[in-house]
């Protein structure tokens, strides 16, 4: 219907004739289980701008309303099946439930919360650490599982390297007095060639 009026402006005014053509078309038009509007309140459809038969019209070429309505029937279930075909049931929450909740617009699951009441329609009450209180659908929470720090170990962190073992190798003892003493170095030798002076 929106469109219908969007339409029908031209020129900054509302034509009236054009908005009362496009309102009889829509009429006409079968909804998904094949009647269309007209059919459902005349049972029958209406002349329009279209070109049709005169014949068109006649009672004898209606569908009747038993075999619409099987229509209507079948394109619902084809619908739900449809929509079914992904779908399965989530489970509900508890009271103290740790959730977090998705944001609608950026589809993230930004805020977490915990459940402190249940609705009959699958809503729940969920408080946030900084104390807002939303109500959110079932399909907006997600269980939340906070990271906990693992309990230091005694014996370290499982990926530290072990420290380098000690050496057993024994100490030099000191030298005594009565022990013979180690022979001193040698001074270093000095070259023997007589070195050229240079005229000045």
């Amino acid at each position: 219907m929106k469109k219908l009026i969007r339409g029908s402006w031209s020129a900054g005014s509302f034509d009236i004739n054009q908005f009362s053509k496009g309102l009889l078309l829509y009429r006409n038009a079968p909804l998904s289980g094949g009647a269309s509007p007209a059919q459902l309140v005349f049972n029958r459809p209406v002349r329009d701008c279209l070109p049709a038969h005169r014949r068109a019209f006649a009672p004898q070429w209606q569908k009747s309303a038993v075999q619409l309505e099987k229509q209507a029937l079948r394109a619902r279930t084809l619908r739900a099946a449809h929509f079914n075909l992904h779908a399965h049931p989530l489970p509900p929450f508890s009271i103290g439930d740790p959730v977090v909740i998705q944001n609608h617009i950026t589809k993230r699951w930004s805020t977490p919360g915990i459940i402190v009441e249940t609705g009959p329609f699958r809503d729940y009450l969920i408080k946030t650490p900084a104390g807002r209180l939303f109500r959110r659908n079932r399909r907006l929470l997600r269980r939340h599982y906070p990271a906990t720090r693992p309990a230091p170990s005694v014996h370290g962190p499982p990926d530290s390297p072990a420290p380098p073992p000690l050496s057993t190798s024994p100490t030099p003892e000191p030298p005594t007095p009565d022990s013979p003493a180690a022979p001193a170095a040698a001074a270093p030798r000095r070259s023997t060639r007589i070195r050229n002076k240079l005229n000045k």
